[in-house]
C-alpha cells in the first residue's frame, strides 16, 4: 500500500457517483465493499476511498509508488468518457508540454536507450511482461495500456556504428484531457521504471 497520498483525493473519490466514475474510467466497483478495481500497467489494483488505501491485487507486495498511486487516483477522478484520437504525440505536443517537460520534469527516455540499446530481445521481453503489444514504430515499439483509456507506446531505436540508441514515449493525444502534466510526468517515471526493471512492485 502507499501511505503518502493526500487524503483529500480519497475523500473526493468517495464523494463521486460510482456508476459515473466507472463509466468514465472503465474501472469496476464493488458496491458491497465500496471499493474500486482497476488495471494499471498490466496489474490489478483495489482502491478503497473510505480506508484511504490502494492495494495491488496481483503482485503480492505491500508497498507501491506514490507516482502510481497519484496516477490511479487522478485518473479515477478526472477521466473523460471520450474515444481515443488514434494520434500518437510526444510530451512536447501537449498543451504547455514544451515548457513543462524540461529540466527536472524531462522524461527519462535515455534510461530505456541505455538499458536496451543493444538488447532488443530484452526490451521486447520487458514490455510484454507489462502487457505490451507490438506496434510499427522505430526499430521496436510496444503499446502498453497504462490505464483503460490511456495507451502509451515505448519506442526504441537501437545503437549501431553510427548512432547511439534512443527511445521515447508516445501517448494518444487525448491523455491531456484525462491527466494534468505533473501526473503525466509521474506516469512516465513509473512506466520507464517498470520497463528498465527499477520498479519491482506496483
Amino acid at each position: 500500500m502507499c501511505h503518502k497520498l493526500d487524503p483529500i483525493f480519497f475523500k473526493r473519490l468517495g464523494e463521486l457517483n460510482p456508476e459515473d466514475a466507472c463509466r468514465r474510467s472503465r474501472a469496476e466497483y464493488d458496491s458491497k465493499r465500496r471499493v474500486y478495481r482497476i488495471t494499471a500497467i498490466g496489474h490489478d489494483y483495489e482502491v478503497d476511498p473510505e480506508n484511504q488505501e490502494i492495494k495491488p491485487l496481483t503482485l503480492g507486495k505491500e508497498q507501491m509508488s506514490v507516482e502510481l498511486g497519484l496516477l490511479i487516483l487522478f485518473y479515477l477522478l478526472e477521466a473523460k468518457d471520450i474515444p481515443l484520437e488514434g494520434k500518437w504525440v510526444s510530451e512536447f505536443n501537449l498543451k504547455g508540454g514544451s515548457m513543462f517537460f524540461r529540466g527536472p520534469h524531462a522524461f527519462r527516455n535515455d534510461e530505456i536507450a541505455v538499458r536496451f540499446g543493444y538488447d532488443l530481445a530484452g526490451f521486447k521481453e520487458s514490455c510484454l511482461a507489462l502487457g505490451g503489444k507490438s506496434v510499427e514504430m522505430g526499430d521496436a515499439a510496444f503499446q502498453v495500456q497504462v490505464l483503460p483509456r490511456i495507451p502509451v507506446a515505448a519506442v526504441l531505436w537501437y545503437a549501431d556504428e553510427e548512432f547511439d540508441a534512443s527511445a521515447k514515449l508516445l501517448m494518444d493525444a487525448t491523455i491531456e484531457q484525462h491527466l494534468p502534466l505533473d501526473v503525466i510526468f509521474g506516469m512516465a517515471l513509473e512506466l520507464i521504471g517498470r520497463i528498465v526493471g527499477k520498479t519491482l512492485w506496483g
